[in-house]
């Protein structure tokens, strides 16, 4: 997190390369003539302050970048990703701005990936919390064999409840996943039909999403109960934060 100083800091750094964007000529003395009607400025006066804001512009760029890369070169990816933010804003067209903003974006997901090795046969699992304005990554590997003994009529499987039935909204032995809510480490469940349930989503072999809000992530293959499973599959997630080992 930012703290408040360097938050207001990163406002008047905006409001600063606003104002002192590029030279208007002319049009700036025009401007001024218009408004208040002023003394007329002398030209030479004039380029001078022109020449003094380009150079100031110039050199707050460059301590920008220089301080967005020591940023970088300890470790701290999210505070780099706050100032070329800010720069965003002030150009979104700006492709350097862009490149580099997705750059630090994936250096913060490398640097939070941890391993998690999934089983099929388990119901949801723990996998870690998340953070809302943060993006969530899960890379998925492996295989397994199953066997089903569940006992099939004429209408299909259940589907009604998420803590337990097949999910119909999700390919059938593929891994899923559902983020509930923060503060809570309890397994998903419950009715479908309660709107306030999270909904289970597909990850599949790879997966990615920003996170809204904070919460708990879950992992589970979709499978109906009592189906039996050999192997394991290795999850590589990032964006996620482990819980504290007992």
């Amino acid at each position: 997190m930012v703290s408040r100083s360097r938050g207001t800091f990163l406002a008047l750094a905006a409001l600063v390369l606003v104002v002192a964007g590029p030279a208007a000529g002319p049009a700036r003395a025009q401007s001024a003539a218009i408004k208040g009607k002023p003394k007329a400025m002398k030209e030479a006066e004039l380029k001078r302050l022109d020449a003094k804001m380009d150079e100031f512009r110039e050199s707050f760029l460059r301590d920008i970048s220089s301080l967005i890369k020591s940023y970088e070169d300890i470790g701290q990816y999210e505070r780099s990703k706050v100032l070329l933010e800010a720069l965003q804003k002030l150009d979104p067209q700006s492709e350097p701005v862009k490149e580099k903003l997705a750059q630090v974006k994936e250096q913060i997901l490398a640097a939070s990936e941890f391993e998690y090795d999934i089983d099929p046969a388990k119901p949801w699992q723990v996998v870690g919390t998340l953070s809302a304005g943060t993006t969530l990554r899960i890379r998925v590997a492996g295989e397994y064999k199953l066997v089903a003994t569940a006992t099939v009529a004429a209408d299909g499987l259940a589907g009604d409840n998420p803590a337990e039935d097949l999910i119909p909204n999700v390919p059938f032995g593929a891994v899923m996943a559902v983020i509930g809510p923060s503060g809570s480490a309890e397994r998903p469940t419950g009715d479908r039909k309660n709107e306030k349930q999270p909904r289970p989503f597909t990850v599949g072999s790879a997966c990615e999403k920003p996170i809204a809000a904070d919460g708990i992530l879950y992992l589970k293959v979709n499978l109906p109960p009592g189906t039996k499973c050999t192997g394991r599959l290795a999850a590589r997630i990032s964006g996620a934060t482990q819980p504290a080992q007992p």
